[in-house]
C-alpha cells in the first residue's frame, strides 16, 4: 500500500516538473526553430531576434538594449545564409558586396516559412519587413537592409546595398534590426530532479519495510 502511494507520488511530481518545460513550442522551418516561450531563433549556428521584437528601433538602440546579453548586429554573410536556406530560388552570393543589391519574386510556400519564424516588421498589405543589418567594412557610416513582402500578386524578397538613409541612429515603423549571438548552450536544471531522487530513495525504503 506504501509503495502505491509513493507511484502516486511521483506520477504527480512528474506532471508538474514536466509542464514548467511545456510552456512553449518549437517551430521548425528549413533548419531553423522559433522557441515561442522566449521568442528566439536559432538556426545556422547562431540565435536570431524575430523582426516583430526589434520593429521602430535603430541599431544603436537595439545595440544599447541587448549587447550585454552577447547580441550583435548580424552580418552581411549571415543574412545571405539565412535568406539561402528560406529561398534558395534566388543566387544570393553576389549580394555579399555592400554595393551590390539581389532581389526577386519567391514562391508563396517560401514567404510563409520565412514569416513563420521570423515574423513581419509590420502587419500591413499581407505583413510587409525590411531589416536593417551589416558590417560597414567600407566605414561610410551606412548600413544595408533586406526585405520581404506582398506585391499586388507575388510575394518578393531581396538584400539592399548600404543606403545613406541607414546610419546606426535611423528608425522607423517599417524597419526592424536583424541581431544575432552565439547560442547560448545552458545547463540542465538539476533543482527539478531533485524530487525524484528523493522520492525514488523513499520507495527503495518502503519497499524493503
Amino acid at each position: 500500500m506504501k509503495t502505491m502511494n509513493w507511484v502516486k507520488c511521483v506520477c504527480i511530481l512528474s506532471v508538474v516538473c514536466m509542464s514548467h518545460y511545456a510552456k512553449g513550442a518549437l517551430i521548425t522551418r528549413n533548419n531553423f526553430s522559433l522557441d515561442t516561450s522566449t521568442n528566439i531563433i536559432t538556426g545556422n549556428g547562431l540565435n536570431w531576434t524575430r523582426w516583430d521584437a526589434l520593429a521602430n528601433v535603430s541599431i544603436n538602440q537595439a545595440l544599447n538594449l541587448y549587447s550585454s546579453e552577447g547580441w550583435r548586429l548580424a552580418s552581411s554573410d549571415e543574412m545571405i545564409g539565412m535568406y539561402s536556406h528560406f529561398l534558395s530560388g534566388i543566387d544570393w552570393s553576389s549580394a555579399r558586396d555592400e554595393n551590390t543589391e539581389v532581389g526577386d519574386i519567391i514562391s508563396e510556400d517560401d514567404y510563409q516559412d520565412l514569416v513563420a519564424i521570423f515574423g513581419v516588421t509590420i502587419h500591413i498589405y499581407g505583413g510587409t519587413s525590411s531589416i536593417l543589418f551589416g558590417n560597414d567594412l567600407d566605414n561610410d557610416g551606412m548600413y544595408r537592409s533586406a526585405y520581404a513582402f506582398y506585391t499586388d500578386y507575388d510575394p518578393v524578397a531581396g538584400i539592399l546595398a548600404d543606403n545613406s538613409r541607414n546610419t546606426v541612429d535611423f528608425s522607423s515603423g517599417y524597419y526592424s534590426v536583424q541581431l544575432v549571438r552565439a547560442i547560448n548552450v545552458s545547463e540542465p536544471n538539476l533543482f527539478y530532479l531533485i524530487p525524484f531522487v528523493l522520492l525514488f530513495l523513499g520507495v527503495s525504503k518502503s519497499t524493503r519495510l
